[in-house]
């Protein structure tokens, strides 16, 4: 009975955010409409918003118009469970994650985030006892680095910064060595395919950390 409340729990949440995440990118107030379809506007029922299980009843497309949106939403839906299932047991990776997941869901729409959501916790986790290997030092040098590439190299943007900081916080040392060097990486390999000079960082630096958290947890295991 608990692991079905800790699944139900963690698909709402994913859902909500990428719901939220879809008003923000698309201008449309957050609190005074119920949700509804974008390509006919129909007011969606609350049997057709149930996370992964009304996409796969509806073959994935809207009750109403047919319209087929395609295995975004029910993809995030479900990895968005099963990671924040995974995090559950650390608040702090668990709230970072849907945090991270809300600007890595605005980075992919225009390139740009409310970043400032980040600095509350931010601030909560600077004044919180440390449960890991990092230090100051190694938070001033990130700072120093990170700041370098966006006001001098100019290979970053400002937004980048809160993430940064905040994954800095949550992990440690080689861990987020591994997500600094992962994220680069992808993003590489990214802008080599597509042929593209700027492109949302945010996306694969959580892609980067959630990496390093599964390889964390699995040499753990292992030991």
């Amino acid at each position: 009975m608990e692991n079905l409340l800790l699944i139900l729990l963690n698909s709402v949440i994913t859902s909500s955010i990428i719901c939220l995440a879809d008003r923000v990118n698309n201008h449309i107030p957050i609190f005074i409409n119920r949700s509804f379809c974008f390509n006919c506007d129909h007011t969606l029922s609350w049997y057709d918003l149930l996370p992964v299980i009304s996409a796969i009843i509806t073959n994935f497309k809207c009750r109403y118009c047919h319209y087929h949106y395609g295995f975004r939403y029910p993809l995030l839906e479900f990895f968005g469970t099963l990671i924040g299932l995974l995090l559950f047991s650390d608040s702090s990776l668990w709230i970072t994650f849907f945090l991270m997941l809300f600007l890595a869901l605005e980075d992919c729409h225009d390139q740009s985030i409310h970043a400032n959501i980040l600095i509350p916790w931010i601030l909560y986790l600077s004044i919180t006892p440390w449960q890991r290997d990092i230090h100051a030092s190694f938070i001033i040098v990130i700072l120093t680095t990170v700041l370098f590439l966006v006001y001098v190299r100019h290979s970053l943007g400002a937004g980048d910064i809160p993430p940064i900081i905040c994954l800095t916080l949550v992990s440690s040392s080689m861990s987020f060595a591994f997500t600094l060097i992962c994220a680069t990486v992808t993003a590489g390999i990214y802008i080599f395919v597509k042929h593209q000079r700027h492109i949302p960082f945010i996306p694969f630096l959580l892609i980067g950390w959630l990496l390093s958290i599964v390889i964390e947890k699995a040499i753990t295991y292992l030991l």
